[in-house]
């Protein structure tokens, strides 16, 4: 960086008039026989996306642990947007070409008045006369409450904004229809603003702007610490965490070991105890990579599964395990998730799978894996042990197409809430025995001994609200999220998935002109004709009258 960042020490009176200038609190006596929430400084360095520091942040806060319930606190839940929906409703301005803008807003907490009353003892260095306190009025950071209360300021604005919230999802708004609609999505005090039109999305930004002071951060670049990067002649966006896995790497990977190209060769039974260190730094490392896993990498579902039954108790197999995972990260740590407009693709569809009683560590219950796809982009996947042995690969199959149709129903309310039509999704299975079962009731005596819930699938079948339809195990996207695969269907699976590594175009000119791509060590030289036309996935010829041109291919 240009300009050395300062000592975070040198910035803790700054993190005061910040606060106060909110009337977070008022200087009073203490009560007699009120015990007092203890407060704290707290200072951290901001990263952006890509791992570059951006500042040191100072803050005071609230010890939490120290407050009682019931009489310091009563309702603490505070709900966020799904990540599931949140990554349906950028498939869908990908595929509408919707303006995507992102907006934060400062000391978010602090907008948002208590309903108790809360006493807190200044931290060090307040110049507080002794004998006063802080009487906190305001969501002060740390307090179990303070989430909940801006949630529900937020909400009440946005409701007086003309804002609707859907029914389906949390945090989650919409106001007006067609070109004229707006979406607000709200994960705490990050805010995406969502909207056909440019003069929408300023229009909302300036209402909320006038509300609370926000850092206006145009269209978006990042989110919850998410890199994404819109190509908006192409009609791609990619959505990555290189620098966050960058700093998991930095912090954690054993340097001397190799990279590799699959999560996980098998799974471990864990027989030989870990170090102390390892049992400390296992827990850690797991956590990273289920925020890896859940926000924008799919392939790694079912390992950081596997991995996060043992945070208690891991074994030197599961560390050994978690660090397989972070070689195979320093190889593709580059890849994303690349979201196309396809209007060849169903709205919204799902593929599920389950490897039936093949993990003998978890008492032979089967794993179920699920993705849905809204216009052929996956947005919503889960891995999982299903709760019940299951008695046969049918029975297995019926319960993860379950999961499944559940994930795809919601997926058609949230579509449907913003005014998109989806016809009859479909879930995708590669077991004809499964699909057999969900249509037919005279096949039920099959799985009469399963649990209720389970039959779910079949009640929508047969009402027509999904359709089950077979596909070949080799195109089922879910696979990869059952069972350890080898390195070529690994990549297969990758780029299925949509996981690949954008890439970098060194040379352009128009009509005629070669284009040089690096792509995992791979080079290629692609020579245009003097119509402009160039090959795009696979050879699909394209025409292209466009002063450059990037080309994406799979990581090897």
């Amino acid at each position: 960086m240009e300009t050395a960042l300062r000592p975070c020490s040198l910035l803790v009176p700054s993190c005061f008039p910040s606060i106060q200038a909110h009337d977070t609190w008022e200087v009073v006596h203490q009560p007699p026989g009120v015990p007092l929430v203890d407060s704290k400084v707290v200072l951290r360095l901001k990263l952006d996306a890509d791992g570059v520091p951006v500042k040191h942040k100072a803050r005071l806060v609230a010890r939490g642990f120290t407050q009682r319930e019931g009489i310091d606190y009563q309702e603490t839940f505070s709900p966020v947007a799904p990540l599931g929906a949140i990554r349906a409703i950028l498939a869908l301005a990908v595929q509408n070409n919707w303006e995507v803008h992102a907006l934060d807003i400062t000391m978010a907490y602090l907008n948002s008045t208590l309903k108790e009353a809360i006493y807190m003892k200044p931290p060090e260095g307040s110049g507080v006369a002794p004998g006063q306190v802080y009487k906190v009025v305001k969501g002060l950071y740390g307090l179990k409450q303070s989430g909940r209360e801006w949630n529900q300021e937020f909400d009440r604005s946005l409701r007086r904004m003309g804002f609707f919230q859907v029914e389906c999802a949390p945090c989650i708004y919409t106001k007006g229809q067609g070109k004229d609609m707006a979406i607000v999505v709200i994960y705490v005090d990050d805010t995406l603003v969502i909207a056909p039109r440019l003069e929408t999305v300023l229009r909302v930004k300036k209402q909320i702007g006038q509300r609370w002071k926000m850092e206006d951060s145009g269209e978006v670049s990042h989110f919850l610490g998410i890199k994404i990067s819109r190509n908006r002649v192409m009609c791609t966006m990619t959505i990555g965490q290189s620098g966050y896995i960058d700093q998991v790497l930095a912090k954690h990977l054993d340097k001397h070991t190799k990279p590799t190209m699959v999560p996980m060769q098998s799974i471990p039974e864990g027989t030989l105890v870990a170090s102390a260190a390892q049992q400390k730094e296992y827990p850690v490392i797991v956590g990273k990579l289920l925020w890896v896993a859940n926000s924008t990498r799919p392939d790694l579902s079912l390992t950081v599964g596997v991995l996060a039954r043992h945070m208690r108790e891991p074994s030197q197999e599961h560390y050994q395990a978690a660090q397989w995972v972070l070689r195979y990260l320093e190889s593709t740590r580059q890849i994303g998730l690349v979201y196309r407009a396809n209007e060849s693709q169903e709205p919204l569809v799902a593929h599920s799978d389950a490897n039936w009683a093949s993990d003998a560590t978890i008492q032979r219950r089967s794993t179920s894996g699920s993705v849905a796809l809204v216009y052929g982009n996956p947005v919503a996947w889960k891995s999982a042990t299903q709760k019940c042995v299951s008695l046969s690969a049918v029975e297995a199959e019926f319960i993860a197409a379950t999961e499944a149709t559940r994930e795809v129903l919601f997926l058609k309310q949230l579509l449907r809430s913003i005014g998109i039509a989806t016809g009859t999704p479909t879930v995708y299975s590669d077991n004809t025995g499964c699909i057999q079962v969900s249509k037919d009731p005279a096949q039920h005596w099959k799985l009469k001994h399963i649990d209720t819930k389970y039959h779910f699938i079949r009640n929508n079948v047969q009402e027509g609200r999904v359709q089950i339809k077979y596909v070949d195990t080799t195109r089922n996207l879910a696979d990869v999220l059952t069972k350890p695969i080898g390195r070529q269907a690994m990549q297969q699976a990758r780029s299925g998935l949509h996981l690949q590594i954008p890439a970098v175009v060194y040379k352009t000119g128009f009509p005629s002109y070669a284009t040089v791509l690096k792509n995992g060590g791979h080079t290629l030289k692609q020579q245009h004709n003097e119509r402009g036309t160039h090959a795009v996935e696979g050879g699909v010829e394209v025409d292209k009258a466009a002063q450059s041109v990037e080309i994406v291919f799979t990581a090897e």
